[in-house]
């Protein structure tokens, strides 16, 4: 309970944050949010190993996006990153709970079942592209505000359904395997969490970790279709 409550308050911040800030502010909380991120990495090393340099490559790399993210790209492109990412790691536990009885990885991340896993891979790509049809041919009203939240209809337009679906799968893959590597790296160095921060979900570290690898990967793959 303590987690769904926290996960809607942060998801509730998320929107305002991204949305509702001046660039300079906006920036600023990235660059204090990946700095956090880093100190948890450091602060909970107890011996050097390939995963923490992998995280590590993540958050420099979202460090660079940072000021791209309000030069070149837009605020609805990174909150659909979010989204991505957010929706692979809700269905893979939803379902996962639900339907899960094949544990695939149980010695880096308990809980992850072959179930959840391909509903946390594949159902993100179709729930998106249904809601995105839905308001292009405006059976559900109000595509303008949709567009203005999210870029999906922008990368349909230039790449289609298919691509599209391909592209937002590719990214839920990269969302998980990035979750594994944070549980993999927790394992080596004996700890639960990176940090205690926020309830139920451990430190900064802990929620973003698969954000870390999907908001590259998906900046990139839209810059291809531009």
């Amino acid at each position: 309970m303590k987690r769904i409550f926290t996960g809607l308050i942060l998801g509730f911040a998320a929107l305002l944050f991204v949305f509702y800030t001046e660039d300079i502010f906006f920036e600023v909380i990235l660059y204090a949010i990946l700095a956090f991120s880093i100190y948890e990495l450091i602060k909970n090393k107890r011996k050097v190993n390939l995963f923490i340099w992998i995280i590590l490559v993540a958050i420099l790399i979202n460090i660079i996006l940072v000021q791209l993210i309000n030069d070149s790209f837009s605020r609805a492109m990174f909150f659909s990153a979010l989204i991505i990412s957010v929706l692979s790691d809700v269905f893979a536990l939803v379902f996962g709970r639900l339907f899960g009885k094949n544990y695939i990885f149980p010695e880096i991340s308990p809980n992850k079942t072959l179930e959840g896993t391909i509903f946390g891979l594949f159902l993100p790509g179709l729930i998106i592209l249904t809601f995105s049809f839905l308001f292009t041919e405006n059976i559900i009203p109000g595509i303008t505000y949709f567009n203005y939240y999210f870029s999906y209809l922008s990368l349909i337009n230039q790449s289609g359904y298919y691509t599209t679906f391909f592209v937002i799968t590719f990214c839920s893959l990269i969302s998980i395997f990035g979750d594994l590597i944070a549980s993999k790296s927790k394992r080596l160095m004996n700890i639960k969490d990176f940090g205690s921060l926020l309830p139920g979900h451990g430190g900064i570290l802990d929620r973003i970790d698969s954000h870390l690898f999907c908001i590259p990967l998906f900046l990139f793959l839209n810059y291809l279709t531009l």
